[in-house]
């Protein structure tokens, strides 16, 4: 093997094994500011029973964007939702992804969803409303939307998450 090619070849094994990395920072980033909602579900074990949805948060922060668009492999609901932060809608507020599964119909409003002390309205939103469940949404629907909520409305530690009568509660990271 000549030189150059010995020297391409540990090139490309150094940025595969720097991707790799990435991915799993990604991926812990993004497992560490999630929080989980079964909305009318029941647990039984590890099993949700009756459930009519699955609302997933998502905390968005500077690392989270800089893990996402710096990971090749990260999903691109992530990319498109995290190019809000740092833009003027979300000054001195709190960014979230909210995740909707639908397991069967469901009719979901803004104003089912709280997070803290703030209950969600479309200003609070920061997709495209036509890429925004809300109304009746079939079963087996999957969609993301990010918001941009008050700052003051998810200070301390951690942050209570609400869809209707159910809630869920998010640690929020150190800064």
């Amino acid at each position: 093997m000549t030189l150059k090619k010995i020297g391409a070849l540990l090139l490309v094994l150094v940025f595969t094994a720097a991707g790799a990395a990435g991915a799993q920072d990604s991926e812990r980033l993004l497992e560490q500011r999630t929080a989980n909602l079964w909305f009318e579900g029941e647990a039984l074990g590890d099993l949700i029973i009756g459930a009519r949805a699955q609302f997933a948060f998502i905390y968005v922060d500077g690392k989270l964007v800089e893990a996402a668009w710096s990971d090749p492999m990260a999903p691109e609901w992530l990319k498109n939702n995290t190019s809000f932060y740092g833009s003027k809608e979300t000054k001195k507020k709190a960014m979230f992804i909210i995740r909707v599964r639908t397991v069967k119909n469901l009719t979901l409003d803004h104003s089912m969803i709280s997070i803290g002390s703030h209950v969600l309205t479309p200003e609070d939103v920061l997709t495209n409303r036509h890429f925004v469940p809300v109304g009746e949404l079939p079963p087996d629907l999957t969609a993301e939307f990010a918001v941009a909520v008050p700052a003051a409305a998810v200070k301390g530690k951690t942050v209570r998450l609400s869809v209707g009568d159910y809630s869920t509660e998010l640690e929020l990271p150190r800064k």
